[in-house]
């Protein structure tokens, strides 16, 4: 129950440069989605993920105006919460999530969060850091990806959730040096947590050297849908791409 933006970009740009005039609108879904926001960002050269918080909603955060107008990066995450039924208004729970050089952001529902333990190997539950659903998802993504690489890691994942566990949407946003990846996948059944016919569907788009993808609500109808059971790959070497089925 949240809202979802990222980019990569072939040079180090602000958030506002990269989004523009229109990232005011993204940022007034935070009245609705109020409960804090994160943001993280990770140069290709550098590798190392760099993270702001705040439980101030973003339409009101003097921090979020800084961040947006002043970190320069050619990849980033920018995550509206509006926390889950159940669970904390806390910094601690604000996405996105880091472990090492990956970040993760998530929006929709696992219920319950205990419920996705079962794909977290044993020497990543003790490094859990909140109570939420969303790194629970991320930590079983990083106990494939021992075995499977990242980008088959996270489609097995999406597998066995959306199999063995009851969901709202496990679409998520995975930041690395390397790529940019973002899974569209919710359940069509349960709507009980949008707001509007498309809540859960993520859009695209490559433009002026940056690749965008957002979740819907504040306009750019134009971009490209993510279909529902699928996963942009983004290489952040070239900005080339694939779209790859998950099911």
């Amino acid at each position: 129950m949240c809202r979802l933006l990222a980019y990569a970009s072939s040079e180090p740009s602000t958030l506002q440069s990269v989004v523009g005039s229109s990232l005011n609108n993204f940022v007034e879904l935070s009245e609705e989605h109020k409960h804090g926001w994160g943001l993280t960002t990770c140069a290709t050269i550098a590798g190392v993920q760099e993270r702001q918080r705040d439980l101030t909603p973003a339409f009101q955060s003097q921090l979020f105006s800084e961040v947006a107008e002043h970190v320069t990066s050619d990849g980033a995450l920018l995550h509206l919460r509006l926390a889950s039924k159940g669970l904390a208004i806390d910094i601690s729970n604000n996405h996105p999530f880091i472990h090492g050089d990956i970040s993760f952001m998530h929006n929709g529902t696992i219920r319950p969060p205990s419920s996705v333990e079962k794909l977290i190997d044993a020497d990543l539950i003790s490094e859990l850091t909140s109570t939420t659903d969303s790194e629970r998802y991320f930590f079983a993504i990083l106990s494939a990806a021992k075995t499977e690489g990242l980008i088959n890691g996270i489609i097995s994942t999406v597998k066995k959730i959306s199999t063995t566990c009851d969901y709202s949407a496990i679409n998520s946003i995975t930041l690395t040096p390397d790529f940019l990846i973002a899974v569209c996948q919710f359940n069509k059944e349960e709507q009980s947590e949008w707001t509007v016919a498309d809540h859960y569907e993520l859009r695209f788009t490559k433009e002026d050297g940056a690749i965008k993808v957002a979740s819907t609500g504040w306009g750019h109808d134009d971009w490209t849908p993510l279909k529902n059971g699928t996963m942009l790959v983004v290489n952040r070497a070239d900005l080339s791409y694939k779209v790859l089925e998950i099911a």
